[in-house]
């Protein structure tokens, strides 16, 4: 621990429809993973005693709490999926717990009947219609002017709602819905690393975060430089199609450099435009570029959210990326790894 630096605390709060009840102590190192490419991007697990008599898991919550450099700062909150508990000899009970983010809401929540979308609805006011259906109330979106262009009935009964959700973010080429920090879902376009602000830094120095162990990898044996997309639907005539080629000379992977390679062809059910439907494979394109080179490194512990934009300085690596994994241990000797891909601007 560097000189001056304050170990971390934690509390654990249980919580009924937003409102404290309890609190949880744990027994071990409680432990967040982030994947933002999971459905449901952040999970949650641990050791811990009560200070209430046992409560009802299908309706309780878990809100942990990071206490840094006299801040604290909500760690999210989690629906519990399995709580087991045992007892001691002394009568004490202990329960292990396990919990995801508000994204296992519409994920349990399927269909009862044939969904129906109207042409000209909205994208993001009918993906806001369903997480209000399903009791979630707090949703910060990025309103989007895109509209239905056929009507849809493309999902079959029983089928998640956020299946839907998702199919429906990615034809307007939003990111999947994902939970913040505070238990708000988001709902937010695609954007190119290239325009967004770091999130954090991760520099060398006295006083650095980082730690000195990292590992580096690169896929660019794998890499495409050719992608399609395609939507073929009855109301078209012909398959709207949008292609996107790296051939750009300064790229390793591109076909100037190594000929044409194709990934294989996208087919969406729907989109609300051909422009939408460029954006959409040129994203591909953008993306198989970062995932060139992915980096696994650790730091103490920071709040993160889903991919999160970073700058990291080190021996082995250094340059912009950004986070598709994050895992932090929730003591007070506890460490966060992430893995990232790096953003190539060429």
């Amino acid at each position: 621990m560097h000189k001056g630096r304050v170990e971390p605390q934690f509390r654990f709060e249980l919580v009924q429809n937003g409102i404290k009840i309890g609190e949880a102590y744990p027994l071990n190192k409680p432990t967040l993973r982030c994947n933002a490419d999971a459905e449901v991007k952040i999970s949650f697990s641990g050791n811990f005693v009560l200070n209430i008599p046992t409560p009802n898991w299908l309706k309780t919550n878990i809100r942990p709490y990071l206490i840094k450099d006299d801040t604290e700062e909500r760690l999210g909150e989690y629906m519990i999926t399995q709580a087991d508990y045992t007892s001691d000899k002394n009568g004490l009970i202990s329960w292990e717990l396990k919990g995801m983010d508000f994204g296992q809401i519409p994920k349990r929540a399927k269909t009862e009947e044939r969904v129906v979308f109207k042409a000209g609805e909205k994208y993001t006011d009918i993906v806001q219609s369903i997480l209000l259906s399903l009791g979630i109330q707090n949703i910060l979106t990025v309103t989007s002017d895109a509209v239905i262009a056929n009507d849809r009935a493309d999902w079959e009964i029983g089928t998640s709602y956020l299946k839907i959700i998702n199919a429906l973010l990615e034809e307007i080429n939003y990111q999947s819905v994902w939970f913040d920090m505070q238990g708000n879902a988001r709902i937010s376009p695609m954007t190119n690393p290239k325009n967004s602000a770091v999130q954090h830094e991760y520099l060398q120095g006295e006083l650095s975060e980082v730690k000195k162990q990292a590992d580096v990898s690169s896929d660019i044996f794998k890499a495409y430089n050719v992608f399609v997309a395609m939507v073929s639907s009855p109301e078209y005539d012909e398959p709207l199609v949008a292609i996107a080629e790296n051939n750009e000379p300064t790229s390793k992977i591109s076909t100037v450099n190594i000929g044409r390679i194709q990934a294989p062809i996208k087919k969406l059910d729907d989109i609300s435009s051909l422009d939408e439907l460029q954006k959409y494979v040129d994203n591909l394109l953008f993306q198989s570029m970062r995932e060139m080179e992915s980096v696994s490194f650790r730091t103490s512990l920071n709040v993160h959210q889903v991919r999160d934009l970073i700058a990291i300085d080190h021996p082995i690596c250094n340059g912009i990326y950004q986070e598709v994994e994050w895992k932090m241990t929730l003591s007070h000797d506890g460490e966060m790894t992430h893995t990232a891909e790096k953003v190539v601007f060429e």
